[in-house]
Formats: structure tokens, sequence, C-alpha cells
């Protein structure tokens, strides 16, 4: 999805990936088998 800047992230929070909302806020989340767990909205920066 070009612009939400999706990525793996990495050290403690490795497996969950994170796509860019604004600013520093992002939304954190995991796969599991198929479907996608939203993990958090949180400013990790």
């Amino acid at each position: 999805m070009p612009g939400w800047r999706l990525h793996p992230l990495k050290g403690e929070l490795e497996g969950f990936w994170s796509i860019t909302i604004n600013a520093n806020w992002r939304i954190i989340f995991r796969f599991f088998d198929t479907d996608v767990e939203l993990v958090d909205y949180l400013d990790y920066h």
C-alpha cells in the first residue's frame, strides 16, 4: 500500500507489521494464518 509505509517491525515487536496513520501514529498488527489481528494504535517513536 503506497503511502502507508507498510513494513515489518524489528526487535521487541518482531513478528508484527506497521502502517503509518499520520505523523508518529501507527497501527501495528500481526498476521494469523490468513487473517490480520489488530494489535494497537500507538505512537512508538
